[in-house]
């Protein structure tokens, strides 16, 4: 889990930075996919996932929302830091779930 959440955020910031790159689009749903797959296993992190499904989506609004150039640059850097907070909760609490099976 721990790696394909760390998969995911690598491809999705690459994903945003040239965007739009269909290569990279590719990548991020797999690593998404991926993290739905695994999350199945572990319903205990389904909210968690769910929260970044929410801001992921939140993000591929605003880069094809027309807006001027500054406006789309602060909501873009909001909106990335909320989605990197959602990755990093679900990350905090797949290491718990880890460290309590141990």
């Amino acid at each position: 889990m721990m790696a394909a959440l760390e998969r995911y955020q690598q491809q999705w910031e690459e994903l945003v930075d040239p965007w739009f790159d269909r290569e990279y689009w590719l990548k991020v749903n797999a690593e998404l996919d991926e993290l739905r797959k695994l999350v199945a296993a572990l319903p205990e992190l389904s909210a968690d996932l769910m929260e970044v499904i929410m801001r992921h989506a939140q993000l591929l609004r605003s880069l094809v929302k027309p807006s001027a150039p500054q406006v789309k640059a602060a909501e873009m850097a909001a909106l990335r830091r909320k989605h990197a907070v959602a990755i990093d909760g679900l990350r905090g609490k797949c290491l718990r779930l880890v460290a309590a099976s141990y």
